[in-house]
């Protein structure tokens, strides 16, 4: 029986009595088999009662993230809850606006109008704090700003979250795989934002289960690179590697190989764009979600996708490319055990009052909308 290891980190603010719950979803390595659905063990191997009271020890000061904090690889971060409706329903539109929306922050946890992420009270934070942003200070931050997505499906509902939810733009119901479009704040025609959005998952847009490996394709590479080569290129580029490869790749060496050729790939771009005399845009990687409920005993179960996170990572930096990292990772895994916030495969799907795989009406998008306002929070931090 192996030694298993816990760090807590208690607020003082949430005294009581909680359950800790250990499962174990695969034994060994299992989740990083080719096909690792038989090996999985999925059980509660534990369930301990821990009461938490109130000390006189503190905590680090948190304070809201700068561009320093998101050079960290991993995040270690958690999810609390300032604020609860009970009799709180869901809206025939889906949205569930437990709160209202100028329901403040409470520092340190966040910055802003907790109302706003219809999260019925929950907010991440993590070694920093996150600042929530309204539509103007979202379009003052994004005006004349050209962002560049390269990565998988989960990059789709972001984009079109951070229209509906946060720019305020709710005519665009949905985005496709591949866009480049000029986004208008149509309160003040003179805001711009250039969003260019290039799925990953496959050369062709229309299919799925590449991954990195869609690079093989010429027609693919040069598609990518020629939004490198205009007079003007992008400012920032959000990356991930995606659920697909854990379909793709057969085990870590493989992938290893193809995360170190995806890395000299951007090399290149970057190599481009610098001889040409231009600001090389800023790398961030955002690390692929932890599939929930069903999908985690599947081919990209969290234990290979947290593994395949850090290998990409690893090679980028080796690259010299990578500007900071997005622990979207560790943003997902509380949610993952159920369907409640996922539809096993996204945390960020539209609204919609629909059964879910579990048949219940599930949660479908608070916890993508945190990562959009973390993605403002990188591209508007300040030094």
């Amino acid at each position: 029986m192996g030694l298993i290891l816990f760090r807590f980190k208690f607020i003082q603010t949430f005294v009581g009595s909680y359950n800790l719950t250990i499962i174990l979803l695969f034994r060994h390595f299992e989740g990083l088999k080719f096909s690792p659905h038989r090996f999985a063990y999925d059980r509660e191997i534990r369930k301990v009662t821990i009461r938490f009271y109130k000390g006189s020890a503190q905590l680090p000061e948190l304070k809201v993230c700068k561009e320093s904090d998101f050079g960290r690889d991993v995040w270690t971060g958690r999810w609390t809850r300032h604020g609860k409706n009970d009799e709180c329903e869901i809206s025939n539109d889906g949205r569930y606006r437990c709160l209202a929306s100028s329901f403040p922050c409470q520092s340190p946890w966040c910055n802003g109008s907790l109302g706003s992420l219809e999260s019925n009270g929950w907010v991440y934070s993590t070694h920093c704090s996150f600042r929530l942003f309204s539509a103007d200070s979202a379009w003052k931050c994004l005006n004349n700003r050209w962002i560049f997505f390269w990565g998988d499906s989960n990059h789709v509902d972001s984009i079109r979250n951070i229209l509906n939810f946060i720019l305020d733009v709710p005519e665009i119901h949905s985005v496709p795989r591949r866009f480049d479009t000029h986004f208008t704040n149509p309160k003040d025609p003179s805001q711009k934002v250039r969003i260019t959005s290039i799925f990953n998952g496959h050369w062709n847009e229309t299919q799925n289960y590449q991954g990195l490996n869609s690079l093989k394709d010429e027609g693919f590479r040069n598609l990518i690179k020629k939004y490198f080569l205009e007079d003007k290129v992008p400012d920032t580029i959000i990356m991930n590697s995606g659920l697909h490869d854990g379909i793709f790749w057969s085990n870590i060496r493989a992938f290893s190989a193809g995360a170190k050729y995806a890395a000299s790939f951007w090399v290149e771009i970057m190599e481009s764009i610098r001889q040409r005399g231009l600001v090389v845009p800023k790398v961030f990687y955002r690390t692929t979600i932890a599939t929930g409920g069903y999908a985690r005993t599947l081919a990209f179960n969290p234990s290979k996708m947290e593994a395949f996170n850090w290998i990409l990572v690893e090679k980028l930096k080796q690259a010299g490319i990578l500007s900071g990292v997005i622990d979207n990772f560790d943003m997902t895994f509380p949610w993952h055990f159920d369907n409640r916030c996922s539809d096993g495969v996204h945390y960020g799907r539209a609204p919609a009052r629909a059964k879910w795989r579990d048949g219940l009406i599930g949660h479908h998008y608070f916890v993508d909308l945190m990562l959009d306002h973390i993605l403002l929070n990188v591209l508007c931090a300040t030094r």
